[in-house]
């Protein structure tokens, strides 16, 4: 049962780093924070008592701040998702398009272990794994309603993308589009590693 958790209104944010530690370790405790988030709900329950009682018009007002606070605490949790994701895609696109050996349509048997690759293999599982469970973590979390706020899991986590998306690519192109050398060719290797990174997006 969910009890009234408004004393940690001033701390709970002195947590969030062990929260996204465990995320980036374990991506299956995605599951368990639509709990953690439902019992923040709770914190409302303090500021709103005294008002509601008294029955003042300014119930709604700040059952709208508290609500909008609780919901960026949330976003603040979750802006990691998208981060580790971007960072399991670019493990994914480096396995793949620099470490995997492309597999001829027709192999004798016994050269056939030369393309096994497991490790490689197991690392490009392993790592698109992580980020299907944290994609269904993110779903599954269903619609939340956070005091008068409804917030739709699926709309916090395309957020998250764009905005790591954008950050992505300013830093890609701050990376790599610096011309020190002024020669052509420099030129044309930094634009064509920058149209690689872009379409590894």
């Amino acid at each position: 049962a969910r009890v009234d958790f408004s004393y940690a209104w001033e701390t709970i944010g002195d947590y969030v780093w062990l929260m996204h530690k465990r995320i980036k370790e374990d991506p299956m405790s995605v599951l368990l924070l639509r709990a953690t988030f439902l019992k923040l709900v709770s914190i409302l329950d303090l500021p709103l008592v005294r008002i509601s009682q008294c029955g003042s018009k300014d119930v709604v007002s700040v059952a709208a701040h508290y609500s909008s606070e609780l919901v960026q605490f949330v976003r603040k949790v979750l802006e990691v998702i998208p981060k580790t994701m971007f960072t399991l895609l670019t493990e994914i696109v480096e396995l793949t398009n620099t470490r995997l050996r492309a597999i001829p349509m027709k192999v004798k048997r016994e050269l056939l272990k030369n393309f096994a690759q497991l490790t490689e293999r197991y690392s490009l599982s392993r790592a698109t794994h992580r980020v299907s469970v944290f994609t269904e973590g993110i779903l599954n979390m269903k619609h939340t309603l956070f005091g008068i706020i409804e917030v739709d899991p699926k709309t916090l986590l395309e957020d998250g993308i764009r905005k790591e998306l954008v950050l992505q690519i300013t830093s890609a192109l701050h990376e790599i589009l610096q011309f020190k050398t002024g020669r052509v060719e420099d030129f044309e290797t930094r634009l064509q590693r920058i149209g690689n990174r872009l379409d590894s997006f």
